[in-house]
């Protein structure tokens, strides 16, 4: 470069050669922005129009956080899947700030899963981005920079943590943990500025100096521009400043821009605090920072004459360690003491009673999870349950691999350490991403609960990522062909690995494909054709994984739920317990088939049971309440609801359950206020809205039971509901509202015989009485015995003078009917009715008595039994119905007028007094 020649930092950078320090040149640098962010857009763009899977469902759909149904405080006292940190059943997997991105993206997006698709590709474009910016602090190649940044972009066992929406724990995590080794780098770099600024300004420019063993002479600044890097220089040389810091190349120090040392150190285990909080191992980020700090001191640690300058080091890994400390104690005491208990099922070889299998299967494992890294072919979303088989022998061949790679990786390391510029930094930085970073997942300091997964591995393929870039950029003239191959495989393998995420099914089937002998994706893929209707493919799936695993629990569970033989269903609940015997769900359902069998007081056993080992099973507290409440025992009922609500107060389907049971026991008030309070924290709960409306029509609100019951079907139509609102508006006269709805829900279910018959109440209300009876016929065509059909018949033939007709219609749908009771008791009431119009006085009292006796407040039927018994002048029978009848309705009219005819009567027979039967009053 020319004395006293100048550049801008945005279009060059001066060419300078000294000993160590290679010639390198200034490329803009905002292309390979765009060719990042380009790539990573493009490599994941298929995967935007996958649904949520596997467990999107229990973290996002289902969790009350996300759904917005808890508060946001209560956000940070809830594990990943929304239950408390202190429940006994909780994962204790602590990541509220992720819970919160996605409450944040279901309240400004919706609920539409391409929206978190998205937003999980930008935030690992952002990831990509922050890698390009720390491998340039490195002052690599730029070819060197953009290959490892690539083949990040590009790796296809980065598709679990990017496709699948709850990787973006892993997304947000790796964000912070390049922006933390990013401001620490910063933090070094600002104290050797601070120590240039302040002191060393006396040297003479052409003083001599020994550095790496020669003795080198700084020639005067060459220029202004080249003033700052020439100090920079002249301060590696001298073993003050170490290799790959930029000081100087910049005059930031100086200004005391960005904050000082100490600062930045501070953001450094804030940005840890905040990673952890987003997932739990972005706290190992304090290692690699601390291991940095050692990798650009490492020469001078070996000098002894070099203490004084290494003091602000050892400051600098004090404070690391110590925020280190208060991070795990803060998350120690978020669990209060308490942590995860995982099974044999999670990770067996943590199980294992043999030291030797758990010492050689664990140091297998990394290695598997390298050769995942290496050759990404074989991937899938689950490996447990019989992926990955114990290693229980020395003579296991697999410990050859763990042997090379133990090996590979001891040389890799010597090889960095020895080597010097900053291939050899890359080198120790990429090997101490690779290693600290997967320390949490080894199950070395505590077991975890998984025995592989790819999602684990996107902050490791960091460093395995620029350990590639190194190597790729040694290969000479092949480079360029390599690399582009490399990506293009990569690129080709994430696109199609993206369409195994699209829906669970996929995923499920891509995950047999690779792991047939795994038992957990046979269970899964069982669930979901559970859910599917398939159940005969249900029961199959779920008996191979049986098989491959004969200690699977929920598998003997849900299989047993498709069981119709209960006896067989019976001994798989009993084997689900007899491997876990705190198995919740298995002691309820085990509860189910007493109750159906009849043998309630042991069904209460198992439902209390139930809820020993999980006292917020909602289904447990429903079914066992109603036991309570049929055995007499409404404050035992009650206060299962009230510990429930308590436990589970942002739960809307706890306040419904607890609503439908205060309605059943006619504390209607209550209900209601529980019922909103359901429908506040969800809107859209379903079976709330269903709920509410029927209170409302007990209660005479039928406005707004019409409303609500429109809300219900906007949501998700059923025939049953929309049947309900019809029935409304038949009520309140809204005869054409009530045809239309009818209209609509043969539409959908024209084989509902129910919404036939009330069609034809429409039709008969209107006059319409030949289209009303060709409805009722086609009703009785398909179901003789249909007791309403027939009963809505007979009042048309009644109506229409056919009184022969309604007469043997109304006598067999009355002597036919046995449930329930005030129907039929309805029924009798009508065919006395027809009976009297007949003068058959003594078969309409007949039928009468049976109306009462099977319905003792029908209004009616007492009525009408005590005017019988006035005109066959039986006035003490007569008064006796007439009293019921008026301690039901007290301004019936009718019956009014003929209780004041009956007393003249007796007047004008006994003019002394009120005869001995009045008396009874």
């Amino acid at each position: 470069m020319d004395r006293g020649s100048e550049c801008t930092s945005h279009q060059c950078r001066a060419r300078f050669k000294s000993p160590g320090v290679q010639e390198r040149e200034y490329t803009p640098r905002t292309w390979m922005f765009l060719v990042v962010w380009t790539t990573g857009v493009l490599v994941y763009s298929n995967g935007l129009t996958g649904d949520f899977v596997h467990d999107d469902i229990s973290a996002i759909t289902t969790n009350p956080d996300v759904l917005g149904t808890s508060t946001v405080s209560q956000v940070f006292f809830n594990d990943f899947w929304g239950r408390s940190l202190w429940d006994s059943l909780s994962h204790k997997s602590y990541r509220p700030l992720t819970t919160l991105t996605f409450r944040f993206n279901r309240f400004m997006l919706g609920f539409t899963p391409v929206w978190f698709h998205l937003v999980n590709i930008l935030l690992h474009c952002c990831v990509c981005t922050l890698l390009l910016l720390l491998l340039q602090q490195l002052h690599l190649q730029h070819s060197t920079v953009l290959s490892a940044v690539l083949i990040f972009t590009t790796h296809p066992v980065h598709t679990e943590a990017v496709t699948g929406v709850v990787g973006r724990a892993d997304l947000l995590a790796c964000i912070t943990y390049l922006a933390a080794i990013i401001v620490y780098n910063r933090a070094i770099e600002r104290h050797y500025r601070n120590m240039e600024a302040e002191g060393d300004e006396g040297e003479d420019e052409g003083s001599a100096k020994e550095w790496n063993g020669r003795r080198v002479t700084l020639v005067a600044d060459p220029g202004t521009a080249g003033r700052a890097m020439w100090s920079a220089t002249r301060r590696r040389m001298t073993g003050i400043v170490p290799e790959g810091i930029g000081v100087g190349e910049e005059d930031e120090g100086r200004r005391g821009g960005g904050g000082g040392e100490w600062v930045l150190v501070g953001r450094t285990g804030v940005l840890a605090g905040v990673g952890t909080m987003c997932k739990e191992h972005a706290l190992t980020v304090l290692l690699v920072c601390a291991a940095w700090d050692i990798i650009l001191h490492r020469r001078s640690l070996c000098r002894l004459s070099a203490r004084r300058p290494l003091q602000p080091l050892f400051r600098r890994l004090f404070c690391l360690s110590a925020m280190g400390v208060v991070i795990l104690l803060l998350r120690l005491w978020m669990l209060r003491g308490s942590s995860p208990v995982f099974s044999d099922q999670d990770n067996p070889a943590s199980f294992s009673p043999s030291l030797l299998t758990r010492t050689l299967t664990f140091w297998y494992l990394p290695v598997l999870n390298v050769w995942v890294m290496l050759y990404p072919w074989r991937l899938s979303h689950d490996w447990q349950l019989g992926s990955i088989p114990l290693i229980t022998s020395l003579h296991d061949a697999r410990n050859i691999a763990s042997l090379v790679f133990y090996a590979s990786l001891f040389l890799l390391l010597r090889a960095g350490a020895l080597a010097k510029g900053s291939d050899s930094r890359a080198v120790l930085l990429g090997l101490s991403l690779l290693v600290f970073s997967f320390l949490p997942a080894t199950n070395l300091f505590f077991p975890v609960g998984f025995v592989m997964a790819e999602r684990i591995l996107y902050v490791p393929s960091l460093g395995y990522s620029l350990l590639m870039g190194v190597g790729v950029s040694r290969v000479g003239r092949v480079r360029a062909p390599c690399l582009l191959l490399l990506l293009l495989v990569f690129s080709c393998r994430t696109l199609h690995r993206n369409t195994d995420w699209n829906t669970r099914e996929t995923l499920f089937l891509a995950g047999l494909r690779t792991l047939p002998h795994n038992a957990k994706m046979h269970y899964n893929f069982a669930n979901l054709q559970k859910d599917l209707g398939n159940l005969e493919r249900a029961k199959f799936h779920y008996r191979k994984a049986i098989r491959l695993w004969p200690g699977h629990w929920s598998a003997h569970n849900n299989l047993g739920t498709l069981l119709i033989n209960t006896s067989l269903a019976e001994r798989h609940f009993q084997l689900a317990l007899k491997v876990h015997p705190q198995h919740s769900h298995a002691y309820y359902n085990l509860a189910t088939l007493r109750q159906k069998e009849g043998r309630v007081a042991e069904a209460m056993a198992l439902l209390e049971e139930c809820l020993r080992y999980d006292t917020t099973n909602r289904d447990a507290v429903s079914v066992l309440s109603g036991l309570y409440v049929d055995a007499g025992r409404l404050q035992d009922a009650h206060r299962l609801y009230v510990a429930l609500v308590v436990a589970r107060a942002s739960d809307p389907v706890v306040h419904n359950n607890y609503a439908a049971f205060l309605h059943r026991i006619g504390h209607l008030e209550t209900a209601l206020r529980h019922y909103k309070l359901a429908l506040s924290l969800d809107p859209h709960q379903w079976v709330a809205l269903v709920n509410t409306a029927r209170l409302m029509t007990t209660l005479n609100r039928h406005h707004q039971a019409i409303a609500l019951y429109k809300r219900a079907l906007a949501i998700a139509w059923e025939a049953e509901v929309g049947e309900s609102l019809g029935k409304l508006y038949l009520s309140t006269g809204s005869l054409q509202d009530s045809e239309v709805v009818f209209t609509i829900v043969l539409k959908h279910d024209p084989n509902m015989l129910s919404s036939v018959v009330c069609l034809a109440r429409v039709n008969f209300q209107q006059r319409n009485y030949e289209q009303s009876e060709q409805l009722l016929r086609q009703v009785l065509l398909q179901d003789p015995g249909h007791q309403e059909a027939l009963l809505q018949l007979s009042l048309l033939y009644a109506h229409t003078n056919r009184t022969h007709d309604a007469l043997l219609l109304a006598h067999q749908a009355a002597h036919n009917c046995s449930r329930p009771p005030t129907f039929c008791a309805h029924l009798h009431a009508h065919h006395a009715d027809l009976l009297t119009d007949r003068h058959s006085t003594e078969e309409a009292a007949q039928s009468y008595l049976l109306a009462v006796e099977l319905e003792p407040t029908l209004t009616h039927a007492h009525v009408n039994l005590g005017a019988l018994y006035h005109t066959q002048g039986d006035y003490g029978r007569a008064w006796r119905h007439y009293l019921t009848a008026h301690g039901q309705e007290p301004s019936n009219s009718l019956l009014l007028e003929n209780m004041e005819k009956l007393r003249r009567t007796q007047q004008l027979q006994h003019p002394s007094g009120v005869p001995h039967c009045l008396n009874k009053s």
